[in-house]
């Protein structure tokens, strides 16, 4: 648990950034997609598909939900590692700490998966998972910050493994394929998966995971390195300044690697990695502009910070729990009378359920920190 006074001396920005995120992961995304389809309207379905994920190429903003976690995963990090080594922990001291961090969310990732408890080996994957890829990008940014002092060197390091993860995808040829190749089947990160999971992998979704740990590894340093920006004792309009042009400069350069190597999500190429960096850097920005400088506090503030404070809990209460068997249990009366609406207010009432618990924990100082 988390003690209320250090969630005082945090910044706003990161913990209302992290709530947007998981507002719209946990239910408001949901609640939106049923409320479209109840129009059955077909001039509403530039908007539905904006709340889908695209099916290989391409990017919409329900594919910057995953990137966006993990980016919000390493904001924090320069302000809690500066605190461990000012409390005087040694490298081994916060690596046990960081190792116990990413066995856990680890384990997690297994749990909301749902086979852990199968006991079969047939339906056991090793790794494919949200919190798992944060987990390892987590892992990989903090071997660079405790190994490598001096920050333009630990910046090296972090475009490194976005280097790295593009050559591999473009210069190693896949046997029977060839080099380069960008397709659901014949990608060299979805041919390593096979090779060292084997049957043990994640085969239906053609996301792949343990080559892309490369790039989740990028994408949470790209939130590390955020999270240093914000740390510098600057001011606050040279701040906003600096994270909109690196969001910019992101976004350009994800555009224009994108025509080498296409923005696909499943895989996490490094276009996509620079591309949904540059939008996570706009929305700190605007988040730092809201909060920590014009020192908003109202409702909605106050709101996505209670999604933000629990995310993990958020998280697992709406992976894990059938918070819509309950929802649909009370709901169930409405359907006569709701029609192609019906489905949305199943969602809302999930929805409102989970806020409840969340909204109860953060009033009893409830916090699960990992």
């Amino acid at each position: 648990m988390e003690n209320n006074n250090v969630i005082k001396e945090r910044l706003a920005c990161i913990d209302v950034l992290r709530g947007f995120d998981m507002f719209f992961l946990v239910g408001a995304g949901e609640v939106l997609r049923r409320l479209i389809r109840g129009f059955e309207s077909e001039a509403l379905e530039p908007f539905y598909r904006q709340l889908v994920h695209v099916q290989w190429e391409g990017f919409v903003a329900w594919d910057l939900i995953m990137p966006l976690f993990l980016f919000t995963a390493g904001l924090s990090m320069p302000f809690s590692f500066g605190k461990l080594i000012k409390s005087g922990y040694s490298k081994a001291k916060i690596y046990k700490k960081v190792l116990k961090r990413f066995c856990i969310l680890f384990f997690l990732g297994w749990i909301v998966q749902g086979r852990l408890l199968d006991l079969k080996l047939d339906t056991f994957e090793v790794y494919s998972n949200t919190l798992q890829s944060i987990a390892f990008g987590y892992l990989i940014t903090a071997m660079i910050v405790l190994h490598i002092k001096k920050t333009s060197a630990q910046l090296a390091a972090g475009i490194s493994l976005a280097v790295v993860y593009w050559a591999l995808l473009a210069f190693v040829p896949v046997p029977g394929v060839g080099k380069g190749v960008i397709t659901p089947d014949g990608n060299f990160a979805m041919f390593v998966d096979r090779a060292i999971f084997g049957t043990f992998m994640n085969a239906k979704t053609q996301y792949t995971w343990l080559l892309s740990s490369l790039s989740f590894g990028a994408t949470v340093f790209s939130g590390y390195y955020a999270g240093l920006m914000l740390k510098e004792k600057i001011s606050d309009n040279k701040k906003l300044i600096r994270l909109s042009l690196v969001g910019v400069a992101l976004i350009v350069a994800g555009l224009l690697l994108g025509l080498h190597q296409p923005i696909v999500k499943k895989i996490w190429t490094t276009s996509m990695v620079l591309y949904s960096s540059g939008i996570s850097f706009l929305l700190l920005a605007l988040s730092f502009l809201l909060t920590d400088k014009m020192k908003i506090d109202a409702w909605w503030t106050r709101g996505l910070r209670i999604f933000g404070l629990n995310a993990i809990a958020a998280y697992m209460l709406q992976q894990c729990f059938q918070l819509r068997g309950i929802a649909t249990y009370w709901m169930h009366g409405l359907e006569q009378y709701s029609g192609a609406f019906y489905p949305m207010i199943v969602a809302l009432c999930q929805f409102g359920i989970l806020f409840f618990i969340l909204h109860h924990m953060y009033k009893h100082k409830i916090f699960l920190k990992i």
